[in-house]
């Protein structure tokens, strides 16, 4: 559910890059991603949600984490991963295919569609997660507002929204070294490994120059959502929030 934005046609980025797309996030954040996607999930089932979207679910590694600790603590809960990518979801089916050979129970469905016109009812949601994702809603997108507010029509009120997503460290030395990384060794590693520069590029900037912690959180609050949590992870290169649904 990466949402197209001028000059940057993301729909067809991801759908070249599904393939590559989790090697080179394993790469790109020295295999994190794993250990910060199951934070986030830790701290979004503390609510014991029964309905939780996942928004810009991508190749579905949040979503069927929260599979798997909802599983260990045999919770009854519906799991929805929501993305605008066909190829991308393929991954993900393919991923829950593997994860549900055990017969576990957890009810999982991936679903195909636009984030600023979402099928659901209002406030059909207890919860909803987006990790990486929320990024390409919101940064320098002219939908951006259109895409928050449907964010908050489908949730609960009171409903928790956890937010995992590339961060502008605060430390100066560090924002230079992330810079550095994320304009000269990102973008051509990723382009040698998916066959697509110009995407990697995007991404690479788009996380470059990215909100702080605190501009995010702002934005959020904007939009109706009060922070509960605020956490900086890796040095600041990433943030994770806990915020509730006025």
């Amino acid at each position: 559910m990466k949402e197209e934005q001028k000059d940057f046609p993301l729909h067809s980025f991801y759908g070249d890059i599904h393939a590559s797309y989790d090697r080179v996030n394993r790469i790109f954040t020295f295999g994190r991603d794993r250990s910060w996607r199951k934070r986030a999930a830790k701290e979004l089932l503390k609510s014991q949600p029964g309905r939780v979207l996942d928004l810009c679910t991508g190749t579905g590694d949040f979503l069927l984490e929260l599979a798997r600790q909802t599983d260990q603590t045999a919770r009854g809960i519906k799991l929805t991963g929501f993305d605008f990518s066909s190829e991308m979801l393929k991954e993900a089916q393919l991923k829950q295919k593997q994860f549900q050979k055990g017969n576990r129970q957890v009810e999982i469905y991936f679903m195909e569609g636009d984030a600023g016109e979402m099928p659901f009812e209002d406030g059909h949601f207890d919860s909803m997660g987006i990790t990486f994702g929320i990024r390409n809603l919101v940064y320098k997108n002219s939908n951006a507002t259109k895409h928050l507010a449907e964010m908050s029509r489908v949730m609960k009120n009171g409903g928790e929204l956890v937010v995992l997503e590339s961060s502008k460290p605060a430390s100066p030395l560090w924002r230079i070294f992330n810079g550095f990384y994320l304009r000269f060794i990102l973008p051509y590693l990723g382009g040698l490994i998916s066959g697509n520069l110009k995407a990697y590029r995007y991404l690479a900037s788009s996380s470059k120059n990215y909100y702080t912690i605190e501009e995010m959180a702002k934005i959020l609050e904007v939009a109706g959502f009060d922070l509960i949590l605020s956490k900086s992870l890796f040095l600041g290169s990433v943030m994770l929030l806990v915020l509730q649904k006025r």
